[in-house]
């Protein structure tokens, strides 16, 4: 019977990890792989920070040595699983500084890989981090404000003014003169059709215009009338005697030329004054001719 030597006392059996271990380490490898497609660093640091955190209170609660391989103290767990957490709060606060939300929505692709060779890895979904391309935000055209376009008609009156006639009247003294009929303005009415765009005027058309009211013409009387000289008094140089109509008539006389007052020259070249065609120039051989 053989007997094996003794070993020296620095050498140790190796401790083989369990399948556990081994499992979670494939999973935070697969973790690592999402992390680094879709979140860059720092969201992978943030994922595997937050499954050992997670597997580290786990460990605390129950008192169970988990894949980890931590001490089954609480006290060491626990610091493993606040250090997981200040991990994970820095790891998340880089994430955010790095990665800013976009208010466009991040779609995210599903890559599959082939399952048809043995070194086929398990369906990663990396999300889609191709830029948008950026919008240009287009201005909002001003609406244009709609004319307020008016049309009315404006009835205008206008003054005509009335013509001045003179006529002669030979009633009426010479140099003077009287209206006789006084002169009175027209009306002419004008329509015209306006036109405002927002209150202001645009366009004037004439539609109708017409003498409302004729004017009445003034007319003024001149007179024309010039009265005769007063008769000169006969001077009877031969006397007067009385007729039958009992007027004083100068008795007939000799003169060159007919005096005045005289009505008849006698056929003896005296001049008679009678009054009356009856009885004249009896007595001076009749009437030679009237005057």
């Amino acid at each position: 019977m053989s007997v094996q030597p003794p070993r020296p006392p620095s050498a140790r059996p190796r401790r083989r990890l369990p399948v556990g271990t081994w499992i979670g380490i494939g999973l935070v490898a697969l973790l690592v792989l999402v992390g680094l497609a879709s979140n860059g660093f720092w969201g992978t640091v943030m994922l595997v920070s937050l499954v050992v955190f997670i597997t580290a209170l786990y460990g605390v609660a129950f008192r169970r040595t988990t894949w980890l391989r931590l001490p089954r103290k609480r006290s060491a767990t626990a610091i493993g699983a606040g250090v997981a957490l200040v991990v994970m709060i820095g790891s998340g606060s880089a994430f955010g500084a790095t990665h800013p939300q976009s208010s466009e929505p991040v779609v995210a692709a599903a890559t599959h890989a082939s399952t048809n060779t043995p070194s086929s890895r398990p369906h990663a979904f990396v999300a889609d981090r191709t830029p948008s391309p950026s919008r240009t935000a287009t201005p909002t055209p001003t609406p244009t404000p709609t004319p307020v376009v008016v049309t009315k008609n404006v009835t205008e009156t206008v003054s005509v003014p009335f013509a001045a006639q003179t006529v002669q009247d030979a009633t009426r003294a010479k140099g003077t003169s009287v209206v006789t009929t006084p002169g009175h303005a027209g009306v002419r009415t004008k329509t015209w059709r306006i036109t405002t765009t927002d209150g202001v005027e645009t366009g004037r058309t004439l539609v109708s215009d017409a003498v409302t009211t004729p004017p009445v013409a003034q007319v003024t009387a001149v007179g024309t009338y010039v009265a005769p000289p007063p008769p000169q008094a006969a001077t009877c140089s031969n006397g007067t005697y009385v007729n039958s109509a009992g007027n004083t008539v100068c008795s007939p006389e000799v003169a060159d030329s007919a005096p005045a007052g005289a009505t008849a020259k006698c056929g003896d070249g005296t001049y008679s004054f009678s009054q009356s065609r009856r009885g004249t120039c009896s007595s001076h051989g009749g009437v030679a001719a009237w005057l």
